[in-house]
């Protein structure tokens, strides 16, 4: 049985068209390299919980993302990071 529709107004739906595009602070330029061994720009990339910041939030390239997850499990594992 299919659910029930409210019927409660719906909200209008936004024109994309005329919004500004989201500007996004980036951590690194897109050709630069990731030192694994710099916990100060490690510390960057990590939240406050200990978790890795997602490339979409942060506008890295996947390949600085990757060198980004290796280097912090690896700062992790010497104790750098906690």
């Amino acid at each position: 049985m299919p659910p029930k529709r409210s019927n409660a107004p719906r909200r209008p739906r936004r024109d994309n068209d005329n919004m500004a595009p989201r500007k996004r602070q980036t951590f690194l330029e897109p050709g630069a390299l990731v030192d694994l061994h710099d916990a100060e720009l490690l510390r960057r990339f990590v939240t406050e919980f200990g978790k890795i910041i997602p490339a979409r939030i942060s506008g890295v390239t996947s390949h600085q993302q990757r060198q980004i997850k290796k280097g912090i499990r690896r700062a992790r594992n010497m104790g750098l990071l906690a």
